[in-house]
């Protein structure tokens, strides 16, 4: 008789759990399902619930555009930043959902914050992306800063001051697999979103060859603060010559170096929104 009474109590308390748990998650999906954001699909929004990223890779295949931008204006504008004739070979898309720290004021908005990780160019030195050739993760950048223009190229502070809107500046990068490069960043700011079209203005070689000419490579970042979290959206475009060793690098190369900006980003932004809380 006891022992029915243990089993029949055992039974009614998984009963209870179970009917709780479904309950909860019911409610968490329901609620997540009624606040999607206008600015992003839904069926996207909750692939970005459940996984926190959301990705698209292509590669030789004509006519592919961006389509993940966010619905805003900023991001519509992201689509317009290819300026060259000849279509890129290689187009990529990411978005991935970024939970603000627990403690964190989610009635504002982190737009300073986040206009300044964005312009702090200095810190990308020394980031890390994953060699898809050598199977380990290695250093992006060696040095990586702000430059007054392309005629002198001193070294100046980042321009974190202020509002990012309308800012363009020249920054270096020496490149762990093509060397010194020099792009152009241009920046725009809106209350809640920030973004960033950055070009390459000089070729980038990988050796003695030329594998990228001057604006045939161009990453569009974009961040979108929705009060308790981000979306990141971050593009790639690039046209790369037709050298068969030389595209299996590019193509995976690039795809990982979306990811190292991503890490960049979020990593920084968390660091800094956790020190605010202390």
């Amino acid at each position: 008789m006891k022992i029915k009474m243990i089993n029949l109590l055992k039974h009614r308390t998984f009963i209870f759990c179970l009917c709780f748990t479904t309950l909860f998650c019911g409610t968490v999906f329901s609620q997540s399902a009624e606040n999607i954001p206008s600015e992003i699909e839904g069926e996207i929004f909750q692939q970005l619930i459940e996984k926190g990223e959301y990705r698209t890779q292509y590669f030789k295949e004509s006519g592919r555009d961006f389509i993940l931008y966010p619905n805003t204006e900023l991001g519509s504008l992201l689509k317009e930043t290819w300026t060259e004739k000849k279509e890129p070979v290689f187009v990529a898309e990411s978005l991935f959902l970024i939970e603000k720290p627990a403690g964190s004021d989610l009635e504002g908005f982190d737009t300073e914050l986040i206009s300044q990780i964005m312009r702090s160019v200095s810190s990308m030195e020394g980031i890390e992306y994953y060699s898809n050739s050598e199977k380990k993760m290695k250093t992006l950048y060696f040095q990586s800063y702000t430059v007054d223009n392309l005629k002198d190229k001193n070294r100046i502070t980042d321009k974190v001051e202020g509002s990012a809107d309308n800012l363009s500046i020249y920054a270096f990068q020496e490149d762990s697999s093509f060397g010194d490069n020099y792009y152009q960043i241009d920046y725009r700011q809106r209350e809640n979103e920030v973004s960033m079209v950055i070009r390459l203005v000089e070729p980038l070689k990988y050796g003695l060859i030329t594998a990228v000419k001057a604006n045939n490579l161009v990453f569009n970042i974009d961040v979108l603060d929705k009060g308790d979290y981000l979306v990141m959206y971050i593009g790639a475009k690039v046209r790369f010559p037709a050298i068969s060793f030389l595209e299996n690098k590019l193509n995976k190369s690039f795809g990982s170096r979306i990811t190292a900006l991503h890490d960049w980003f979020e990593s920084n932004y968390i660091s800094a929104k956790e020190a605010e809380l202390k």
